[in-house]
């Protein structure tokens, strides 16, 4: 969804996303070219369990910018009629 995070939390979940996703692709791998019959549920388990907690967690993240962003522009507009209130008292 955004291109740049401005929330730094948002950011570290994201990165974080991509890291259980890379673990989660070279173990599946790994176990799977460990195991001697090469069952291929031993390399979808693995995948799959990274790449739902990946998914949950790049969510997470948008969920986080969201509500920064949300929080920046109430902040913006309270400071905004804090100054017009300030304004008025003073004329």
């Amino acid at each position: 969804m955004f291109d740049h995070y401005t929330n730094q939390y948002a950011r570290w979940i994201r990165v974080l996303a991509g890291v259980v996703l890379a673990v989660g692709i070279i173990s599946g791998v790994v176990l799977w070219m460990i195991d001697e019959r090469h069952f291929f549920l031993t390399l979808v388990s693995p995948l799959v369990y990274s790449i739902v907690s990946s998914i949950l967690m790049y969510g997470f993240a948008e969920i986080i910018e969201i509500l920064y962003r949300i929080y920046q522009r109430f902040d913006a507009v309270d400071s905004i009629n804090r100054s017009l209130e300030h304004l008025r008292e003073t004329k």
